[in-house]
């Protein structure tokens, strides 16, 4: 009896695609304006889950690179190459001597680097970056300690890192990001030649291999060509901008961070009751954030979508009431040979629920293209829908589909079938 049943649910699962597909065949044009809308909230959905997902992905992955373990000190909120907010564009910058003095003072702490930010203008002018024939105004120029390599887990495709002594003397060499490199010198090795910073001098002794994480398929300590902190500090005295990157201990990092905290605190001179006048933060905190963000954009994704499906369902419903009219002969003679109701409505929602699955199928596909044209213009960054948003999408279509033909299907299934015999 459940077999028999079954078959016939899975005949007119069938007869119902059937018909469907043939309406769609039959009236493209109308069928088209009828999941315009589900297509559009389809695309949207996926498209913006897609790209969500890619950035966290690589905003993750590139703070995995620069230490996990690791506590970010900056005077300000935000990226440090940002324009500060009003509130605090008056505090001080964070100096770099006090990173040793940190690291003496903290229990947790087992080392702190420093990254001195070297204006990109030098005297009102770009400060432009010369080698091998070729110039820059792109590079980003940094000063850091010694250790800065070793505590931010940068590879070295070639060369050395920094030693103790030469950024204590100020020594003039450079350590090159993967694309500076080559925008300079391109597939040769820079290792061991000169380049120019705004005319000084400088012999680059090592090549940073390219970073895996990126946001949008950029990483901009790829674009950076580091100096010794001694040397920055003595030929670009208006550099003030400091960012510390405190390694903790194995296991202690919040430990660290609260230690972080109550020496900044002391070594600022800060009362018990004001503020702080720097902001701390951890790989995890910042990840959060791009949480927390993403979900703002989702709710206004699923707005958006909510009113294209709205507008898809307004269509297929259209749709479905011109089929009840022009199939009610059909419809009357089913009827007449025994068909039930039941079976009518179900007929008229698969068919809505068919129509609009093709909608949000053709809106898979297209976002998945454009995901796929994103990740070409940039190289790195995968814009791959999650298997999660296309099932979603694909089951929104469907109960807007199912919605959208609850009416016109039991409009359909309370025809008489005398009345609808006679229909012409």
């Amino acid at each position: 009896m459940n077999g028999r049943r079954r078959g016939a649910v899975g005949r007119i699962a069938a007869e119902s695609a059937r018909l469907a597909f043939g309406a769609i065949r039959s009236q493209p044009l109308r069928s088209l304006l009828a999941i315009a809308g589900v297509v559009i909230g389809v695309v949207t959905v996926v498209l913006v889950t897609a790209v969500l997902a890619g950035v966290r992905s690589q905003v993750a992955l590139l703070f995995r690179e620069i230490g996990s373990d690791n506590v970010f000190a900056y005077h300000r909120t935000g990226d440090p190459y940002s324009p500060p907010a009003e509130a605090e564009a008056q505090r001080r910058p964070l100096d770099p001597a006090l990173a040793p003095r940190i690291a003496a003072l903290g229990n947790e702490i087992r080392d702190v680097a420093v990254q001195l930010l070297v204006p990109v203008l030098d005297g009102g002018r770009p400060l432009v970056v010369r080698g091998g024939g070729n110039e820059s105004e792109q590079a980003l120029v940094e000063g850091v300690s010694a250790n800065f390599m070793e505590i931010t887990d940068a590879e070295l495709a070639a060369g050395r890192p920094f030693t103790p002594l030469e950024e204590r003397v100020g020594a003039r060499l450079a350590v090159m990001g993967a694309n500076v490199a080559q925008a300079l010198w391109g597939r040769g090795r820079a290792t061991g030649r000169e380049l120019r910073l705004g005319g000084v001098a400088f012999t680059v002794i090592g090549e940073v291999a390219p970073r895996q994480g990126a946001v949008f398929g950029e990483n901009r300590q790829d674009n950076v060509i580091m100096i010794p902190l001694g040397t920055a500090r003595r030929l670009y005295p208006e550099a003030e901008e400091a960012v510390f990157y405190i390694q903790a201990e194995p296991g202690r990092r919040e430990a660290a961070r609260a230690e972080v905290e109550a020496i900044l605190r002391r070594l600022r001179d800060l009362g018990p009751g004001e503020p702080n006048d720097f902001h701390l933060s951890t790989s995890d905190q910042i990840i959060a954030q791009i949480d927390r963000l993403g979900a703002r954009i989702g709710l206004v994704t699923a707005a958006l979508a909510a009113v294209s499906l709205l507008i898809g369902g307004l269509g297929i419903a259209n749709v479905m009431i011109i089929a009840v009219t022009e199939r009610t002969r059909e419809i009357g003679l089913r009827r007449a040979l025994g068909a039930r109701r039941g079976e009518v409505r179900r007929q008229f929602l698969l068919e809505a629920a068919i129509l609009s699955l093709a909608g949000g199928a053709a809106g898979v596909v297209v976002a998945s293209l454009l995901g796929l044209l994103l990740t070409l213009a940039a190289p790195g960054f995968a814009a791959v829908p999650p298997l999660w948003a296309v099932a979603g999408g694909l089951a929104a279509a469907a109960g807007t589909g199912l919605l959208a033909g609850y009416l016109p299907a039991r409009r359909a299934s309370a025809l008489d079938p005398v009345e609808a015999l006679r229909w012409e």
